[in-house]
């Protein structure tokens, strides 16, 4: 069985575009967020339970699967699966900011 990478990446003070994910045959999702060395960022990543292509944005509910994170590299692991997965930066200076994922399908 494989897994499926997806990289987000954010250069201004937003919520991103959710990401879509396998909701029914994901085991795991290990995702980072990394920054520009030169810039300052506050971002959290947000996760949703729901179907991201079958549900309307409005009514999609996300919750934190991160605090702020504000160090240039920070890793993180969530066990179970997810509908969707999201970047909220919240403060940005000179800085790109990117999450990168990996969603393990099957073992």
């Amino acid at each position: 069985m494989g897994a499926t990478s997806f990289q987000i990446t954010v250069s201004s003070t937003t919520v991103s575009s959710p990401q879509n994910l396998d909701p029914y045959g994901a085991k795991f999702l290990s995702f980072g967020v990394t920054g520009s060395s030169s810039g300052t960022f506050s971002a959290t990543v947000e996760g949703t339970l729901q179907n991201v292509q079958t549900t309307t944005s409005s009514a999609l509910a996300w919750f934190a699967l991160s605090s702020a994170v504000t160090a240039n590299s920070s890793a993180f692991a969530f066990e179970g699966p997810l509908g969707g997965i999201r970047l909220n930066v919240a403060s940005l200076s000179s800085a790109v900011v990117n999450l990168f994922g990996l969603q393990g399908i099957g073992w």
